[in-house]
């Protein structure tokens, strides 16, 4: 091993370079955060000079596997949601169009990131829209997992990442992963919309 650094979280030495510790299979860390939280002060900021809105509700304006989508012949009003999806459903909300890809079981090749004993690993695609007229910073960090009701932590495999700043009319497409309890009976994850009215989505894994 070439040089090495202590994991942030365990104290284990690992590669310096490692962006998550094959111990604890906890991320490392980095500047992404601080710039995420960079971006929120000052669209707050924006927010504050400008008067700012409040978000309006999400409304389900198609699904992916019927293609029906709003403005449809047979139907031209939108369907107002309870605030859960599954998936195949296209969010829509204020700025942004979510359209809920897939979930299911996910099984990782590097032997060192692996799941605890019990646990599995969940893969959790989404495709994301700018539809509004400023940039849009999309994170990760604003993906929250329950199963059963118990907040689990997120797993960072380095794959199909979601994160991106988004200009206007433009898209991302990715994933999240968390690691679950494989005799969990229900699972879903939580999107936060908007920051500052802590406005969340929620979509319905299993």
């Amino acid at each position: 091993m070439g040089e090495t650094k202590k994991c942030k979280h365990c104290q284990e030495e690992i590669d310096k370079k490692a962006k998550v510790c094959p111990n604890c299979k906890r991320k490392q860390g980095g500047k992404g955060k601080f710039i995420a939280i960079g971006i929120v002060v000052v669209v707050f900021l924006f927010t504050i000079l400008s008067g700012g809105e409040d978000e309006p509700k999400a409304t389900k304006t198609g699904n992916v596997s019927t293609g029906e989508e709003k403005g449809s012949k047979e139907e031209n009003n939108t369907e107002e949601v309870s605030n859960e999806f599954k998936v195949g459903d296209i969010v829509e909300t204020k700025d942004l169009k979510i359209t809920f890809l897939s979930a299911g079981e996910y099984k990782s090749d590097n032997e060192f990131l692996q799941p605890k004993d019990g646990n599995k690993y969940i893969k959790v695609e989404f495709e994301i829209e700018n539809t509004g007229d400023s940039d849009q910073y999309i994170t990760s960090w604003d993906f929250k997992c329950y199963a059963d009701t118990y907040s689990v932590e997120q797993t960072w495999l380095d794959e199909g990442s979601l994160d991106a700043t988004l200009s206007k009319g433009k898209k991302s497409k990715g994933s999240v992963f968390f690691e679950v309890p494989k005799d969990a009976k229900e699972i879903t994850l939580e999107y936060e919309t908007n920051f500052f009215s802590e406005d969340k989505k929620i979509f319905i894994v299993q």
